[in-house]
């Protein structure tokens, strides 16, 4: 008669991990598609937006891009697993850092034809899908890789109209567009009273420092603001629940045909007025300004 040996659950579970049979080293690889609209309008170069601030302006798309970093999946029981980016043109996984660019034509959306990125590509390890029931991010580029030579960056980093010379760091985001009724300005500027374009340019302010003599660079005002999503989100195979930013929500309490601080629109200024009620809409404080709630401008969509 042949013996049957019974195996304790320590020796099963040994040779369970020995040949792959158990999750320690599980990765999942997850898709997380963004979204940029302005209302119900999604947009795109030559896209005709609607209905935007006070004014109820009409507007098209000049650039718009933004980077997120620091990417984190909320779980059922609470926690929060860090990801990993894959190495893609939008994304370095060293820093964690990925571009979501939603522009599609070059020069202010003037020029050829190019790529869009609307995807972020990334995985955790020991953390099923069915496990994910939120995402958190700061939108930016952390500190350790925002200053540097701008002139020998990688991607995702060298995208030129995303580079912010006079402040050693990049644009977080950069959120352009022409209203219709152009911008009447209270100030002179380049012997104009008027302004084609309405910007916004989120990045750290209040920097010194020179990275390209190796020297570090602080900056008083860091402003990445953090953005944490949980109503709705899912993962469906192997890709997440979209995020979606507004624009129409951002500017919702803004008038973009007028200005009252040089430049026009908000460059992140702490004293610029214009930049108070995004920051606001963001979730964060701006100069003496206190946030009044928790960010407006992304949701969840399925």
């Amino acid at each position: 008669m042949q013996k049957i040996y019974a195996l304790s659950p320590i020796t099963l579970a040994l040779l369970l991990a020995a040949c792959g049979g158990g999750d320690d080293n599980k990765t999942t690889n997850l898709a997380i598609p963004f979204q940029a609209k302005a209302g119900t309008t999604e947009i795109a170069c030559g896209a005709q937006l609607t209905n935007l601030g006070l004014s109820a302006d009409k507007a098209t798309v000049a650039d718009f891009a933004f980077y997120v970093h620091d990417i984190k999946f909320k779980t059922k029981t609470g926690t929060t697993v860090s990801a990993s980016l894959d190495k893609t043109d939008f994304q370095d996984p060293q820093y964690g850092v990925a571009l979501l660019d939603f522009q599609d034509k070059t020069d202010s959306c003037n020029g050829a034809a190019k790529p869009t990125n609307k995807v972020v590509y990334a995985s955790v390890n020991n953390l099923s899908a069915s496990d994910i029931v939120g995402i958190e991010f700061k939108i930016g580029v952390p500190a350790a890789a925002n200053h540097h030579n701008a002139s020998i960056s990688i991607a995702p980093y060298n995208r030129s109209g995303m580079a912010w010379s006079w402040q050693s760091g990049h644009k977080f985001m950069r959120l352009d567009v022409n209203p219709s009724n152009k911008v009447q300005l209270d100030y002179a500027l380049a012997g104009t009273n008027v302004s084609n374009s309405y910007y916004f340019h989120l990045g750290s302010t209040g920097c010194s420092g020179d990275p390209t003599t190796g020297a570090v660079v602080s900056c008083d005002d860091p402003n990445r603001p953090s953005i944490s999503l949980s109503s709705d989100f899912k993962v469906t195979n192997l890709t997440t629940s979209k995020i979606v930013l507004d624009y129409a929500k951002l500017m919702a309490n803004n008038n973009l045909n007028t200005d009252a601080v040089m430049p026009p629109g908000c460059m992140s200024g702490k004293t610029d007025i214009e930049c108070m009620n995004l920051f606001d809409n963001l979730g964060m404080n701006h100069g003496a300004h206190t946030a009044t709630g928790l960010q407006k401008v992304f949701s969840v969509a399925n």
